[in-house]
């Protein structure tokens, strides 16, 4: 068994954090890459990548939103697909966890929440046996 992993939801942060170890801090902007797994975090912040990504930000703000962000290459993307996302490269940063307790911002509503949580459905890392954590 694995130690707890904390998620936490804000506009303009995410943070990940398992016991024993400093929490994760990312700005809330998801990075996605061709050919690898989605990052968060400021693109300037993230090593190593001589190409550059699709960034998308705001999608704090657009969970449960029936209209998609568009990002700059015409793409759409639904803000609680991308939250999860994010929420899942989160994970990824402390290294995963179980069980999963997600934070959600204080305003939201059951319909907010419900749309995060059927974006969390598709991501085994944030859904131990389809269960998703929020």
């Amino acid at each position: 068994m694995t130690e707890p992993l904390g998620l936490s939801i804000g506009t303009t942060n995410l943070v990940a954090a398992r016991v024993g170890r400093p929490p994760a801090t990312r700005r809330s902007i998801l990075n996605l890459f061709a050919g690898q797994a989605p990052e968060v975090g400021a693109p300037a912040e993230l090593p190593g990548h001589t190409e550059p990504g699709v960034v998308l930000s705001g999608f704090v703000d657009r969970v449960g939103d029936p209209v998609p962000l568009v990002a700059a290459d015409g793409t759409a993307h639904r803000g609680e697909q991308v939250l999860a996302e994010a929420l899942a490269a989160m994970a990824r940063l402390v290294d995963g966890g179980s069980p999963i307790a997600v934070a959600v911002p204080a305003h939201w509503g059951p319909g907010t929440v419900g749309a995060l949580r059927g974006a969390l459905r598709h991501l085994p890392i944030l859904s131990p046996n389809g269960v998703p954590a929020t």
